[in-house]
């Protein structure tokens, strides 16, 4: 999926040198390269769980923009991005227990830190000011529908989950992986008599409404250099657990160039 994401990027790439080229200075069209870094987290939407810190993460793409109507006011605007937004989880409730051949094993202080890379499809319609003083204003709101294509999670416990394995991390969502044999005394209800099993699987689709605000300063004809911030919220849980459940978002920094 990953090698599918870059090679959507590099075909886009040749389409948008293709299209300047046939357009010449037609501005009703424009094609760019935008660099994002972002601020993730989880919303719990319920269970034994809470945010444990914001993650930093990443974003790159291509980003295109096509005027509707005459007014040069309102555009429909779409992206093709490769998004890595980690986010980490604090287990609140009671201990996890490993179940093992030899027994079971308690730990305490169980964060669960995952990193996931999406390939994002951004749609949605940009506003658009006339210029003032040099500078274009604009806001901007939409959905962007995301597909994981890379996914990493490391569980940190207190003693050590993995000292007696030759490995720091795992895909969660591996058949195989150590943490579907967890549980966690108490669950979500801090019902001490009963145990919860916890499956550390994430979603493998994520949509999210995102809203932008941002400015433009033209350089030359087409070409622009763009500034600005985007809240991408998401819809869907990110976790595949019945039991417990949270949203990811994050905040990013848009930077860019159109042509």
């Amino acid at each position: 999926m990953k090698k599918f994401g870059l090679t959507a990027l590099a075909i886009l790439a040749l389409a948008t040198q293709s299209e300047a080229q046939a357009q010449g200075t037609d501005n009703s069209f424009s094609l760019g390269f935008k660099i994002s870094p972002n601020f993730s987290w989880l919303k719990v939407q319920d269970g034994a769980i809470e945010n444990e810190n914001m993650g930093l993460g990443f974003s790159y793409g291509l980003t295109g923009d096509y005027k509707l109507g005459n007014s040069g006011n309102y555009w429909a605007t779409a992206d093709l991005l490769v998004t890595t937004a980690p986010v980490s989880i604090l287990h609140t409730g009671d201990k996890l227990i490993r179940s093992s051949d030899s027994g079971d094993i308690s730990y305490q202080g169980v964060i669960l830190d995952y990193k996931a890379q999406y390939l994002q499809i951004p749609l949605g319609l940009k506003f658009k000011t006339a210029e003032m003083n040099g500078l274009i204003f604009t806001f901007n709101v939409g959905i962007a529908p995301s597909f994981l294509i890379n996914k990493k999670l490391t569980t940190k416990t207190d003693p050590d989950l993995y000292e007696q394995y030759n490995f720091k991390s795992h895909d969660p969502n591996s058949n195989d992986a150590i943490a579907t044999t967890l549980e966690f005394d108490g669950g979500k209800d801090n019902n001490s008599d009963t145990r919860y099993t916890m499956t550390d699987n994430i979603a493998s689709a994520r949509m999210s409404m995102v809203l932008g605000a941002g400015i433009e300063y033209p350089i030359s004809g087409n070409f622009r250099m763009t500034a600005g911030v985007k809240f991408d919220n998401g819809i869907g849980d990110f976790l595949k657990d019945n039991l417990y459940s949270a949203r990811h978002n994050f905040l990013s920094i848009q930077l860019g160039l159109m042509f």
